[in-house]
């Protein structure tokens, strides 16, 4: 408003013409005077009124009249405008520099709002992140981890990277019925995970195309834990200074603890790799080898452990048949 003030002013050329026929003629009157009583003070006073003088007393007076009707309100004109322009400008000044301050801070405390924004974003994504688990696409397609965090044994943040997710959609889409299927359930896996706990997806940008290469670099920068069931990553994350959660050792650690001298039951299924051996199983998967027991297949028997030996397949263990050697059946028929 103020600029506009400025710029009607200055377009608007300052004329005479704006005062009226009265002060024209009031100016006339009071410069003819003017004219008459200066003339007369500073080069006639000694003189008598009426007199030769008299034609330049009122020559002098005349030319002062004119100047009072014509120039003298052009001036006027021109003082006022002045005046009213650099009382608008020192306003326009006072009041620019007042917005501007007022701008500035504005747009100050709004960047600072943002850059506290942005920090706290960043010390929770931060937090999250660091207690995160990394998750890699053969645990997905593995589809355990959902019945783990189902049971509430892991209750803290999974990363699934935009890279796996996609390397899923790519196997999804794939000719091959059992890479197409594998790569449905990872990602509906996926889905459920976000339905049950907390699931960052972020989108790492990289040139790197191996997933593999690019999920340890991530875990290396972030310090954080990585779950995958494929052997070569866990060696190269392992390799790298990376924790490695695999499901298959948490899976070995809970089975059936016994110890030497300890006696159970156990169903012969079949014969073992050496002569007189039969093979049994526990109810979470351990495999029990039976020392002459290959006659007792498909029945039950008492078995003391003798050894427990942990191999990369799990819990292997080594016993004989308890007491007489005589199975859970031959007990009962006698």
């Amino acid at each position: 408003m103020v600029k506009k003030g400025i710029n009607s002013v200055e377009q608007k050329k300052p004329s005479a013409g704006e005062f009226g026929i009265i002060s024209r003629v009031v100016y006339t009157v009071v410069f003819l005077v003017l004219g008459f009583s200066i003339c007369r003070s500073l080069f006639f006073i000694d003189l008598p009124f009426l007199g030769y003088h008299l034609i330049i007393e009122i020559i002098v007076a005349l030319v002062m009249g004119t100047f009072g009707f014509f120039l003298f309100p052009l001036l006027l004109s021109k003082l006022k405008y002045w005046v009213e322009g650099l009382v608008i400008t020192a306003v326009s000044k006072v009041v620019s520099d007042f917005w501007d301050q007022q701008s500035k801070r504005i747009q100050q405390a709004r960047r600072e709002k943002q850059r506290m924004k942005a920090e706290e974003k960043s010390i929770k994504e931060k937090q999250e992140i660091e207690n995160a688990i990394l998750l890699d696409t053969s645990v997905l397609i593995d589809g355990r981890i959902l019945d783990v965090v189902k049971i509430g044994f892991i209750d803290r943040p999974l990363i699934i990277t935009q890279n796996v997710i996609n390397e899923l959609q790519k196997l999804s889409d794939n000719k091959s019925n059992i890479k197409r299927n594998r790569g449905r359930m990872g990602l509906d896996v996926v889905k459920e995970l976000k339905k049950r706990t907390s699931v960052i997806i972020p989108d790492i940008k990289t040139k790197e195309k191996d997933v593999d290469k690019i999920l340890v670099d991530y875990a290396k920068e972030k310090k954080i834990k990585l779950m995958t069931l494929d052997f070569n990553l866990n060696k190269v994350a392992k390799v790298s200074g990376i924790k490695v959660l695999n499901i298959n050792d948490l899976i070995n650690s809970l089975k059936t603890l016994l110890l030497p001298g300890e006696d159970f039951s156990v169903k012969i299924l079949q014969q073992g790799k050496e002569k007189k051996q039969g093979i049994g199983y526990l109810p979470d998967g351990t495999m029990v080898i039976v020392e002459d027991s290959v006659d007792k297949v498909g029945q039950d028997v008492h078995v003391k452990v003798l050894k427990v030996i942990q191999s990369s397949a799990g819990k292997i263990i080594f016993g004989g048949i308890n007491g007489n050697g005589k199975s859970s059946s031959d007990e009962k028929k006698d």
